[in-house]
């Protein structure tokens, strides 16, 4: 492992008084949800056993099916999982940072961000005088499953971050990745620093092309009639920092359409809260036509894309306005542009109210049934919510309730067409908010038999002290083979140098 200087989260890791929500950095913290990380023993709880939420199982109207809610680590998290996963390395030095995760055939691809030692001058002159800073950078950071069993890694280009924003991934109908992620565009932003425009890179043949500029600022080709409302006081289309939080999928004609949140300017806080809009790009020949879906109420964080069985994009944001909530934007219409345009081309549904923490986990089954899974920064827990026609959503109930539990929610169907999420246990307390390094692991909850069943995947220190090891950091869910693979970042403190250390694994279901 690498000496990471920029990492997000570990930076945050190191400082006891910053708290474990704050870790992704200004930009990802939930407001109003402050807790002190720190690296305290693990606390001596009984286990609770059961926790039960009443439902139904691929229903639109109820909730889903009792909750049954088995830890397996019984306290004793220095070790292994067991032969269930076997771990192996994705190399990228430093990566892992917002994994995404993609599946064609029996090839497995993860990209993500990694941090390096590297800065950027950036000089701005926002309605005063001038502003000179150092910008992080970050390698955009691509791994593939190999004949051997192993990973190999490459990195596609190096931006500059303020704060890191995501990656999108997909493959397309001929087994080819491509990768969307936030670049410096054309025209840099007048008054913020880092990268600031959607990008694409697309391989052919197992080789990565050029990365294409998606976005160009804030303009779009149209909006959604029914959003047309919300664009008071001049605030759409207007700006030159966008390509935030890009996720990525292929329609049934091999289109890329990518979703990205539009921060306008983004310099003042009213661009990143409550004016922030929604953007879905759709790729056709050399160029891209971008369609405003979601406008000026903050939306457009933590994206995620997914196709319906019709072929039809839906995609799940976070919206951090001045009442805050999930929400999904789907098409209803086939056909161009200005059909999507028109009144009743679009929905937009509410599924959540309310804070959550990084990372959402959507997805869409063969069946049409809608999953989603988010953490409720209220009750710091992990919480599961499905639809069969992504308009009318059960009720939102608990899947993991054995501590501080559920953070950043990867969620992917089985070859069953039953849900299945990954994610980080940050304790095992449910009243302490300090993330236990003791205590802390990757967990994957799957449901089967009408109930959901919690395992741990990896729970090990990865041959470091486990008083300084943060393990199971943003998992990307995924399913090859009816096999799960999920990706994940480990990071650890060393004290004595003052450096933090992060790495990109894998998990592979046995």
């Amino acid at each position: 492992m690498h000496a990471v200087v920029h990492s997000q989260r570990m930076r945050q890791v190191l400082a006891a008084s910053i708290g474990h929500r704050a870790w992704r950095g200004s930009e990802f913290a939930s407001p109003g949800a402050v807790g002190a990380l720190g690296t305290a023993a693990a606390s001596a709880l009984a286990l609770s056993g059961l926790a039960v939420a009443m439902g139904c199982m691929g229903c639109s109207s109820g909730p889903p099916p009792p909750a049954i809610v088995e830890p397996t680590d019984n306290g004793d998290a220095g070790a292994d999982a067991g032969p269930a996963f076997v771990i192996k390395s994705l190399g990228c030095d430093a990566g892992g940072t917002q994994s995404a995760i993609a599946v064609s055939g029996a090839k497995i691809g993860v990209a993500s961000l990694a941090s390096t030692s590297v800065t950027q001058t950036c000089t701005i002159s926002p309605l005063g005088p001038t502003l000179t800073s150092q910008v992080p950078v970050w390698n955009i950071c691509y791994a593939e499953s190999q004949s051997d069993g192993s990973y190999s890694s490459t990195i596609l280009t190096s931006q500059p971050y303020t704060s890191p924003t995501g990656v999108g991934l997909a493959f397309d109908s001929a087994g080819d990745p491509a990768i969307a992620f936030t670049g410096v565009g054309a025209t840099p932003a007048a008054e913020r620093c880092g990268a600031n425009d959607a990008f694409l890179v697309r391989a052919t043949g197992g080789t990565f092309g050029a990365p294409v500029q998606v976005s160009s600022g804030s303009p779009s080709d149209g909006l959604v009639a029914a959003q047309a409302g919300n664009c008071s006081q001049n605030v759409c289309s207007s700006g030159d920092v966008t390509g935030w939080w890009p996720a990525l999928a292929f329609d049934p004609s091999d289109n890329p359409l990518v979703a990205y949140r539009d921060v306008h300017f983004g310099f003042s806080s009213d661009d990143l809260t409550n004016k922030s809009d929604l953007e879905l790009a759709e790729g056709s020949g050399a160029g891209f036509s971008v369609l405003t879906i979601d406008v000026s109420r903050g939306g457009g964080w933590y994206n995620r894309v997914a196709m319906t069985p019709a072929g039809l994009p839906a995609v799940l944001h976070f919206s951090t306005g001045s009442m805050p909530g999930v929400y999904i934007n789907q098409a209803t219409t086939m056909g161009s542009l200005a059909d999507q345009e028109a009144d009743g081309g679009w929905s937009t549904e509410e599924i959540f109210s309310g804070q959550v923490g990084p990372q959402l986990g959507f997805g869409i089954n063969a069946r049409g049934v809608f999953g989603a899974a988010y953490f409720d920064t209220g009750s710091n827990e992990l919480f599961y919510v499905e639809s069969s026609d992504g308009s009318k959503w059960s009720t939102p109930q608990p899947v993991d309730t054995y501590g501080l539990t559920g953070e950043d929610p990867s969620l992917a169907f089985d070859s069953s067409g039953e849900p299945a999420i990954a994610y980080y246990r940050c304790s095992g307390s449910h009243a302490n908010t300090q993330c236990d390094p003791t205590r802390d692991g990757l967990y994957l909850a799957r449901r089967t038999n009408g109930g959901w069943k919690v395992v741990a995947v990896d729970l090990s220190t990865h041959a470091y002290d486990p008083t300084s090891v943060y393990n199971g950091m943003y998992p990307a869910l995924a399913f090859a083979g009816g096999k799960a693979a999920i990706a994940f970042q480990v990071m650890s403190s060393d004290a004595v140098t003052a450096t933090n250390s992060a790495s990109w694994w894998v998990a592979e279901e046995q």
